[in-house]
């Protein structure tokens, strides 16, 4: 699930402030002595001036004067946007198909192709990396419904509704925008995981982790490697409980992920009590991002009793990540 159109922070709307002005040839300089919001209100009213006297062609060209114009007024920035029912780049196109609108809900069927007819195939997903200009908080999902085989084409099903039930989605056009599109998923399913559970301790390093504040191990060194891009870098007791540590490097580039468990002597599978993800996506943090990357598998089995049990597991990954720019502007017909 996506969240779209978060707020904007501070930095994101100072590096949008340099970046208009460079742009622009305007210069925003900050004065002593005067209240923060205030003053954010003088620069925000001055850029509103400079980016509504200039031409609907201009703002379209000016790098993050869209951006910013979303912040100041989706209307105003709607009234930029051309009707453009599809959009190229990198010779693959993504074209809207159908869309249904009513009050703050939102569904879009699209359908992508790539024109080079090599690069894409029936696993393609956008990774939630779209969206949807409301005006106003969303959540949103996205589904591939259909593939066909003979064009190369894949149809997605895009729906986002607003956080707050009282929003209406309004305006004679709306835009949809994507940045990443990815490929060639591959999974290896139940892979046998070779672990000495006589090596395991119970006196191991732990933190709280950052998304649930749940008891981790403090991410260690690589022990082995799995599979290319998974790596266990923890395995210990903490109290009663056995966790393992997977350190997926490639997450945020080719969606690395997987799924741990256990079988016994039998082959029943045990799975996870819990599956602890240490950091945020998307928070701004180097450190927390990167500890997004590790994640810990906890299971509740007496570690006298490891022995009568295997590691087994699941993996997945993209390997074909396109990162571009598709813009698509249509007309905004309620239901």
């Amino acid at each position: 699930m996506q969240r779209i159109n978060e707020s904007f922070n501070q930095k994101r709307l100072k590096r949008i402030r340099n970046r208009v002005g460079e742009e622009l040839g305007l210069s925003f300089q900050k004065r002593a002595h005067r209240n923060a919001w205030r003053r954010f209100g003088v620069v925000f009213a001055v850029f509103t001036v400079c980016l509504l006297t200039i031409t609907p062609a201009l703002a379209a060209e000016v790098p993050y004067v869209d951006d910013l114009l979303y912040f100041i007024s989706p209307e105003t920035a709607q009234f930029f946007k051309p009707i453009q029912m599809s959009d190229v780049d990198q010779n693959i196109e993504i074209k809207v198909e159908s869309a249904f609108i009513h009050d703050a809900d939102a569904k879009v069927l699209v359908s992508v192709r790539d024109l080079d007819g090599k690069r894409l195939d029936h696993s393609l997903d956008f990774d939630d990396s779209y969206d949807i200009r409301t005006g106003f908080d969303c959540v949103g999902t996205c589904n591939q419904v259909g593939y066909d085989a003979s064009t190369g084409t894949a149809t997605l099903l895009i729906e986002t509704s607003s956080m707050n039930p009282r929003d209406v989605i309004t305006g004679k056009k709306i835009t949809i925008s994507f940045q990443t599109i990815m490929s060639g998923k591959e999974k290896t399913l139940e892979f046998p995981i070779q672990i000495d559970w006589s090596m395991i301790s119970n006196d191991v390093k732990t933190e709280q982790s950052d998304t649930d504040d749940e008891t981790v191990m403090i991410p260690g060194e690589k022990l082995f490697e799995i599979l290319d891009g998974f790596e266990i870098t923890g395995v210990g007791y903490i109290g009663n409980e056995l966790h393992i540590q997977l350190y997926t490097p490639g997450r945020n580039k080719l969606s690395d992920h997987a799924f741990l468990y256990l079988k016994d002597e039998n082959g029943t599978k045990v799975i996870t009590k819990a599956v602890i993800y240490r950091g945020g996506y998307n928070s701004g943090d180097p450190e927390i991002e990167r500890s997004a990357d590790y994640v810990e598998y906890v299971f509740d089995v007496p570690q006298d009793a490891l022995s009568n049990y295997q590691l087994f597991g699941d993996f997945y990954s993209m390997k074909t990540r396109i990162d571009g720019d598709w813009s698509i502007t249509f007309p905004l017909e309620n239901e």
